[in-house]
C-alpha cells in the first residue's frame, strides 16, 4: 500500500506564491506583447491598467498624467464602473501629494489621512478604503504622473505589491514615452507632407509665371 504523503503548510504557501508569480510573469508577457503590437495610446493603457488592477487584486486603478505646464493632474485612464476626466492641481488630494513630494503613498483606510479628498466619492457613490499611490516616472527619472490603485481586496497594500506596482509603473511610463514619441514623428511627417505639397505648388506657380513672361516677351 503506497504510503499517503502529508503536505505542510509551508509546501502550500510555496505553492501558492508560485502560481501568484506565474500569474504575473504571464501578465508582463501579455503587457510587453501589446506594447510591441501597437502604439495606440489609449488602448494599451486601457489593457495596462485593467492588468493592473488583476494583478493587485484590487477594485480599480487610475492613472493621472502631468499636463504640460507640469501644473495639474489629469486622468487618462480609469478603471472602473465610470469614465470621466478628473482633473488635481499639484499638491491636491493623496495623487496630488505624490505628484508634488515623488513619494509613494500606501493607506489602510484613506478617511483617516488628512490628504484625502473624499469629494470624488461624494460625486460618484464610491467608498474608497485603501489606496496605493506613486509616481510614474520615465527613463531619465522625471515624473510624467501618478498612477492610484484602489480597494485592495482583503486590507492593506504589501511591500510585495509595492514593488510590484512600481514594476508597472514603469511599464506604463515606456508605453506613454513610446507613443509620445511616435505621434511626434507622425506629426512632423505630416508637417513635412504638408511643406512639401506648398512648395510643389508654388514652383507651378513660378513655372506658369515663367512660360507667360516667356510667351510675352517672344
Amino acid at each position: 500500500m503506497p504510503e499517503t504523503v502529508t503536505v505542510g503548510p509551508e509546501f502550500e504557501s510555496l505553492e501558492a506564491k508560485l502560481r501568484a508569480e506565474a500569474k504575473k510573469l504571464a501578465l508582463f508577457q501579455e503587457i510587453g506583447q501589446a506594447m510591441s503590437a501597437g502604439l495606440d495610446l489609449d488602448h494599451l493603457l486601457v489593457l495596462i491598467m485593467e492588468r493592473i488592477t488583476a494583478l493587485m487584486e484590487a477594485d480599480r486603478s487610475t492613472l493621472y498624467l502631468l499636463t504640460e505646464d507640469r501644473a495639474e493632474l489629469s486622468s487618462k485612464i480609469v478603471q472602473g464602473a465610470e469614465i470621466r476626466e478628473i482633473r488635481l492641481r499639484i499638491g491636491e488630494g493623496i495623487a496630488g501629494w505624490v505628484a508634488e513630494s515623488g513619494e509613494t503613498v500606501n493607506l489602510g483606510d484613506a478617511y483617516s489621512d488628512p490628504r484625502f479628498q473624499p469629494s470624488v466619492d461624494l460625486v460618484s457613490g464610491y467608498r474608497t478604503q485603501s489606496i496605493l499611490c506613486m509616481p510614474v516616472r520615465n527613463a531619465e527619472g522625471s515624473a510624467v504622473g501618478v498612477i492610484q490603485v484602489l480597494n485592495k481586496a482583503g486590507g492593506l497594500f504589501s511591500v510585495d505589491d509595492v514593488s510590484l506596482l512600481g514594476a508597472l509603473a514603469g511599464q506604463a511610463a515606456i508605453s506613454i514615452e513610446n507613443a509620445k514619441l511616435y505621434h511626434s514623428v507622425v506629426e512632423r511627417n505630416v508637417q513635412l507632407l504638408e511643406a512639401k505639397g506648398e512648395l510643389e505648388h508654388r514652383t507651378r506657380e513660378l513655372n506658369i509665371l515663367y512660360e507667360i513672361e516667356a510667351e510675352l516677351a517672344a
